[in-house]
């Protein structure tokens, strides 16, 4: 591998369902050959801010593929470029170099830079929260969010509500939008809907909403509604109380 500028190595970007909330991703290496421990891996993804991340000298094997979790953040003010990393190998003698890895990433950093950017932009003109929750027949929830006018002129219209791994969320009514001052709110009903040991052992999505938003005249954006602790909390308790009870 001495005359390979990569070293052997392919790699790739990729994001699970589980690190979307913690605002990670995951570069993939995959090795040729055995017998190299990887001791510094750093992403370069212009459109992003990446901090370095620590794989603990992991050992690459002949066409396994290891992932390494990175934490990413949006950077609006850089357009957005091809992803790469700078991976520091050691092999079984001590030696160590720097190779350069191009990463596929299936256009990952794209929807990343405009999903953080879009949230960015539409979190400086409202303030979108849920201000009350309560049970309803089904067994259900009803949950009131509130959108406010913190700053900006822009409409904000709210165009859609998406399911999350337990709960079916439907607007009660029609959807709203909020032009000029003030606030507008939506009433959406959350039935759970899954109670396998896959979806609950996904709880840390539970007490998240999914809405599809637009600014002005432009396109919708997805932008998930993370409630305060206290009402996740309750989605997530009411979930499992209302699967056990439909086990029982």
């Amino acid at each position: 591998m001495a005359g390979d500028p990569q070293a052997g190595l392919t790699g790739a970007l990729l994001q699970f369902r589980r690190d979307v909330e913690r605002g990670r991703v995951s570069v993939r290496l995959t090795a040729s050959a055995d017998g190299l421990l990887v001791d510094g891996l750093t992403l370069l993804a212009p459109g992003l801010s990446a901090e370095p991340g620590d794989p603990g000298g992991a050992e690459l094997r002949h066409g396994a593929a290891l992932d390494f979790p990175v934490t990413v953040r949006g950077n609006c003010a850089v357009a957005v470029g091809p992803a790469t990393s700078v991976v520091r190998l050691r092999d079984g003698r001590g030696a160590v170099r720097e190779v350069t890895l191009p990463l596929e990433d299936g256009g990952l950093v794209q929807r990343l830079h405009e999903g953080h950017c879009f949230g960015e932009e539409l979190l400086r003109q409202v303030a979108i929260e849920v201000t009350d929750v309560q049970e309803v027949a089904g067994p259900a929830l009803q949950a009131t969010v509130r959108v406010r006018r913190v700053g900006g002129s822009d409409a904000v219209r709210l165009t859609r509500v998406d399911p999350n791994t337990i709960y079916d969320i439907d607007p009660v009514g029609a959807l709203p939008t909020l032009e000029g001052d003030g606030a507008v709110t939506a009433v959406l009903r959350l039935q759970p809907a899954r109670c396998d040991v896959h979806a609950l052992g996904e709880s840390y999505r539970t007490g998240l909403i999914g809405l599809a938003v637009a600014l002005g005249d432009d396109e919708p954006h997805t932008f998930v509604l993370t409630p305060e602790p206290a009402v996740r909390q309750r989605l997530e308790a009411f979930a499992v109380e209302t699967c056990r009870g439909a086990a029982d």
